[in-house]
């Protein structure tokens, strides 16, 4: 419904921001943080009100917002902590359900000495528009039409693509370097902005490799001790040959 009425107000701009941060011990945080700009508030005023979180904050999301920031857009934010890469596909599963556009999203992580891998593998699949966000329940309200009416025809109504109206970024933040095939990409961080008029699905992949420094140091000065050991007591042992 809250597309609905963006879509019936006419040009504005709705950014969504998917945020995944993975911490060492593979815990970690989903935030979703969804902005609109001044002239949509002001085409569809009540926007806002219209946005229902009851149930997330029952799920367990934390809800932030509305609140303006400094880039002049309203946003609402919401977050929801995993303790590990099961717990966080559980989380994923939660953006837009088994049939909606963000699919498959997992954490893995292997461990081995001194060295942790993370990988994270995801799809976004806008094909069918911004249907795929629809409801069933409202589709049979609007004869079958999630949305009300095809996209043409709603690009038609807003005067402008619907690129321009509904962008998104997902961007994941992974201990150590990261290695992506996203565009944009910076130490432990890579981003993608799938964009709705994308002819077909989008793999998200990214993977990185973090040192456990606290491992490697303590082995280290035990394995330097135990060779200045091994030299006294051969030094020894030839100074009593010697004698």
């Amino acid at each position: 419904m809250v597309l609905l009425a963006l879509i019936g107000a006419g040009a504005c701009r709705v950014q969504t921001d998917i945020g995944i941060t993975v911490k060492e011990n593979g815990s970690g945080t989903v935030t979703v943080r969804v902005g609109f700009d001044d002239d949509a508030l002001r085409r569809a005023p009540n926007v806002l009100q219209s946005l229902k979180t009851d149930d997330l904050k029952e799920a367990g999301w934390t809800v932030v917002g509305p609140v303006k920031g400094a880039d002049n857009e309203t946003h609402v934010e919401v977050s929801k902590d995993f303790a590990d890469p099961d717990e966080a596909t559980k989380v994923f599963s939660e953006l837009s359900g088994s049939n909606g556009p963000f699919r498959n999203f997992a954490i893995t992580r292997t461990r081995s000495f001194a060295r942790t891998k993370f990988t994270f593998k995801g799809t976004v699949d806008f094909t069918a528009g911004l249907e795929s966000f629809g409801d069933n329940d409202l589709a049979a309200q609007l004869d079958g039409k999630p949305l009300g009416d095809d996209l043409q025809a709603i690009e038609q109504r807003v005067g402008e693509p619907l690129d321009n109206v509904f962008q998104f970024r997902i961007a994941v933040h992974l201990p150590g370097d990261v290695k992506s095939n996203a565009p944009v990409q910076l130490g432990g961080s890579a981003a993608w902005t799938p964009r709705l008029s994308q002819s077909g699905p989008q793999q998200l992949i990214a993977s990185s490799t973090s040192t456990r420094w606290q491992t490697i140091i303590p082995t280290l000065i035990a394995g330097l001790a135990a060779l200045a050991l091994i030299v006294v007591l051969a030094l020894r042992r030839r100074r009593h040959v010697v004698d």
